[in-house]
């Protein structure tokens, strides 16, 4: 399976393999800097969610700092001792922009000499992908590259060389030559430059492994994969800046079921086939790290295979997402490989490693992840470097330590968090946020909803998700006496300038009682709320009905009914203030000694309340939000209502409660009993159907919510069959009304009407 995906990869970026692979993960807290590794040339192989290597960046970005490649710099600096590293980087990279004024001594002049060769070199191989090492098929088709074009440049450059006494520099003009004999496909006259003068006599640096490189390539486009195998591990094993790019050629070459341990020979040949075995394959890596430490404890390679494993770990136990259930953080699974890699730790420290802190801090956080923070303070304290981990570390410790929080701890969290500010651009796995949802965590353990509820939200996100415990908390919590410097920082961060904090929550409690059809009450809140206006006005349409199911059309081509123009209290548009007032007005209307204002008032309270169902045109009106999609309102019966959640405490924090909306109150039941009690007034045989017709559409409401017994099926045609209910009141308007014009009406404008019928 593995070498599918990597193949799939392969084809879609053409030149780069992912570093690994096993299945996808979600958001974790990396709590541990995988930097944390002595060997900064291994950080290709860190692990990286989202690219092939650790943080790069595959598209262009112009503000993006230009990184050369490092080894060849560096060697560079070995025998130009007296240039700036800016100043190679310049001469090497950037040829024509460099001032060759006052070097001039004979290396420095045999360097420019070399460089423009180079130059040459490169202008005359531009066709070929920058990140290509061997022979692309593809590359090869476009070249305009010659034979005798390759013959001239390498008979240039064993001219050049009689003038050359810096083995460096022959090395260099040697590359030259076999990337021109290899580009040409001359892959056997390649091999035997390489085998008779710089195998075994060139000193094995970076310009060594550019070589062995293209050797490799050669190789391999010859047909020799396990050889071509062999020479890529050890380029990535001792090159610096081709470790990536012979990565993903072993990854080639392992295709061909090679992968070079026919020719490995000895302790280093052992560990380099180990790495990259290691890289390539998840499944055995505690294992893979004891080998390496069996045959060389004190090499650097160990941490990285360490941290690849640190970082397995904390996908377990840091998930970003266990604030959806009750999971404990650390949340240990049964697989216990944060035991094995403690007991890893532990035993390089006993072993006497050179980068003994770098043991000592991973024993620390692995004591930590295990749940035993007294053995993890007192390791970390025994850290003498690494300054900023141990930073990160002790307040993390420290939060962690917290079954309650006083106002102390308040005191001291307020202080870590505004020396350390949570930017809008930093990750969503950063250490401080981890903290924020143990802190949440805590307060949510110990009752205190709205200080849980304001350390990851604002109080808008309390729209929507009706829960009155939460709303009555965040109104104690604001009128507190004497609040620790955190919590009014709670309020502060988490009210938007434009709103009143008060006011919001006495407008979110309105809309709680108007969706518990007690429109007193939330007349008492509405009053209450002196500045806050939602975003959307309620049209008198709201009391309106439509034929037409149509989510996406203008009210107007939907709603046409206008009986609410029979009380002139309706006005075109109104808040939710009025909405409350006119819904009081048409319950009074429903006693009154008028008949036909007693019959209108239930249609009209029949129409409102099947409007802001989670079928009806108007849903999410009052909240002010859109009235799409249906996945949003009738397919979320999975997902447990926030109140529940709050009271139960069925989360590990608050964090995602806002999206845990209630969509269902049963309005449809409530509507279909208005409806009824229009029928029982009304002898309007018109009306009548009409109500029975929107009664249907109530049942429907059911079946979609909470399912019925009775049901039909209906075959569209002969791929697809649906289920629909027994409409009782379909039932009804078939016998009892199929005289009247809307009867006539419908049956040829509602296809479920109709699909009923022709039983």
């Amino acid at each position: 399976m593995k070498n599918i995906l990597t193949l799939i990869t392969l084809f879609c970026t053409s030149i780069t393999l992912a570093c690994g692979g096993g299945e996808w993960y979600g958001g974790f807290y990396n709590l541990f800097k995988q930097t944390n590794i002595s060997a900064e040339e291994f950080y290709p192989f860190l692990r990286d969610e989202y690219n092939h290597f650790y943080e790069e960046h595959y598209y262009y970005d112009a503000n993006a700092k230009k990184v050369y490649p490092k080894g060849n710099v560096k060697l560079w600096e070995s025998i130009l001792t007296k240039w700036t590293t800016k100043e190679i980087e310049k001469a090497v990279y950037n040829y024509d922009q460099f001032n060759w004024e006052n070097k001039n001594s004979a290396l420095e002049k045999n360097a420019k000499t070399y460089l423009a060769f180079a130059q040459k070199c490169s202008e005359m191989f531009s066709y070929r992908s920058a990140r290509s090492t061997w022979d692309y098929e593809k590359a090869l088709l476009q070249s305009e590259y010659k034979e005798q074009d390759a013959q001239a440049l390498v008979a240039e450059a064993n001219t050049l060389l009689s003038t050359i006494t810096n083995e460096q520099l022959k090395a260099r003009y040697y590359y030259q030559i076999i990337r021109a004999l290899h580009y040409t496909k001359n892959y056997s006259e390649a091999i035997t430059f390489f085998e008779n003068t710089i195998k075994n006599k060139v000193t094995k640096n970076e310009i060594y492994y550019y070589i062995l490189d293209q050797v490799a390539g050669c190789h391999y486009s010859s047909g020799n994969y396990d050889l071509a195998a062999y020479y890529f591990t050890k380029v990535l094993n001792k090159s610096v800046d081709r470790k990536k790019t012979a990565f993903n050629s072993f990854n080639f070459c392992t295709f061909k079921n090679v992968d070079g341990a026919h020719y490995s020979k000895g302790i280093e040949d052992e560990k380099d086939l180990l790495l990259i075995r290691s890289l390539r394959d998840f499944s055995d890596e505690i294992n893979n790290i004891k080998k390496f430490i069996a045959l060389d404890a004190n090499d650097a390679r160990v941490e990285l295979l360490f941290m690849r494993a640190l970082s397995n770990v904390e996908r377990d136990v840091w998930e970003t997402d266990s604030y959806e259930h009750k999971k404990e953080l650390p949340y240990l699974k049964a697989n216990n490989k944060h035991a094995n890699l403690l007991q890893v730790a532990e035993q390089q420290i006993a072993s006497g490693v050179k980068n003994k802190d770098f043991w000592r801090m991973a024993s620390s956080y692995l004591s930590f992840v295990n749940k035993d923070l007294t053995a993890a303070k007192h390791k970390l304290k025994e850290v003498k470097t690494f300054s900023d981990q141990k930073k990160i570390l002790n307040i993390v410790y420290e939060v962690f330590t917290w079954e309650t929080i006083s106002p102390e701890n308040e005191n001291y969290i307020h202080k870590v968090l505004l020396e350390n500010p949570i930017k809008k651009d930093e990750s969503a796995e950063d250490w401080r946020l981890i903290i924020l949802d143990k802190i949440a965590h805590t307060y949510l353990n110990n009752g205190e909803i709205a200080k849980s509820f304001l350390v990851h939200n604002s109080i808008q996100n309390t729209n929507k998700i009706q829960s009155l415990e939460l709303l009555n908390d965040l109104e104690k919590f604001y009128l507190k006496p004497n609040k620790s410097d955190y919590e009014k920082q709670l309020i502060h961060i988490n009210t938007n300038n434009k709103v009143n904090y008060l006011d919001y929550i006495n407008y979110q409690k309105g809309l709680y009682y108007l969706y518990e059809q007690n429109p007193k009450q939330a007349l008492v809140f509405f009053n209450k709320n002196k500045t806050y206006v939602g975003k959307k006005s309620i049209p008198a349409l709201i009391f309106s009905n439509n034929i037409k199911e149509c989510f996406d059309c203008v009210e107007s081509e939907v709603m046409a009914d206008e009986v609410y123009k029979a009380f002139p209290f309706i006005a075109t548009t109104f808040s939710r203030k009025q909405l409350a007032e006119n819904l009081i007005a048409l319950e009074q209307l429903r006693q009154d000694e008028k008949q036909w204002k007693v019959k209108l008032a239930n249609y009209l309270l029949g129409n409102y309340y099947f409007n802001i169902s989670n079928t009806g045109y108007y849903r999410g009106l009052l909240t002010s939000n859109s009235n799409c999609c249906s996945y949003s309102y009738t397919f979320n019966d999975q997902i447990k209502e926030a109140d529940a959640i709050i009271k139960n405490k069925e989360n590990y924090n608050l964090s995602t409660i806002f999206l845990h909306d209630k969509n269902y109150f049963d309005m449809s039941s409530v509507a279909m009993q208005y409806y009824q009690n229009t029928i029982d007034l009304s002898t309007d045989r018109e009306l009548n159907a009409r109500c029975l017709y929107l009664m249907a559409k109530c049942e429907l409401n059911r079946f979609y919510n909470v399912g019925v017994s009775a049901t039909f099926e209906v075959k569209e045609n002969e791929y697809y069959t649906f289920k629909l209910p027994q409409y009782k009141s379909f039932k009804t308007l078939e016998e009892e009304y199929s005289s009247t014009d809307f009867y006539n009406m419908i049956i040829d404008e509602c296809s479920y009407f109709k699909l009923y019928t022709s039983q």
